[in-house]
């Protein structure tokens, strides 16, 4: 049994070598992050899942209009494909208590949208305000590769028009 916590204030500042280690791996996909670890500054650890102690894992989760946005989520390299991401997800989902998922990733990594999709997340056809000023404010990200943003649930269809 994977134990999924919520991350304490101390334990933030050592996950920035766990995101650096996961952002590692889109090299291959030719995909470079700039040095600027966000985990760091989380306004606050209750925003925070996190697998292992030490950490080896960890989930950034935030509110955003009506659901809950997953704003990372990273696995250490050295413990993957153990089921920490997937552990990390499910209490994720837990946490949103019934409302919608919904995070932004690249489509073609193996890792990204398709593992995403597998684990029945879709893509998001009407997100609400907060999460399209979400997804403008992470335009620099589009350079890096092609985006997408997937929810847990199917989001309302945009009226049709006759």
């Amino acid at each position: 049994m994977i134990e999924v916590r919520v991350a304490e204030a101390g334990e933030l500042a050592g996950l920035v070598a766990v995101e650096d280690a996961a952002d590692q791996l889109f090299g291959a996909y030719g995909i470079v992050f700039p040095p600027s670890p966000d985990i760091d500054r989380v306004a606050d650890p209750n925003d925070v899942l996190v697998v292992g102690r030490p950490p080896a894992g960890f989930a950034h989760v935030g509110d955003v209009d009506d659901g809950l946005h997953l704003h990372q989520l990273a696995v250490h390299p050295d413990h993957g494909r153990q089921g920490l991401g997937t552990a990390l997800l499910s209490a994720v989902r837990s946490r949103a208590g019934g409302r919608a998922v919904t995070l932004t990733t690249f489509r073609h990594i193996p890792w990204n949208e398709p593992w995403y999709r597998a684990r029945g997340f879709v893509e998001a056809i009407n997100p609400g305000p907060e999460l399209k000023r979400l997804v403008e404010g992470e335009a620099w990200l589009r350079d890096l590769g092609e985006r997408v943003t997937l929810t847990s649930k199917v989001m309302e269809q945009p009226p049709m028009r006759g």
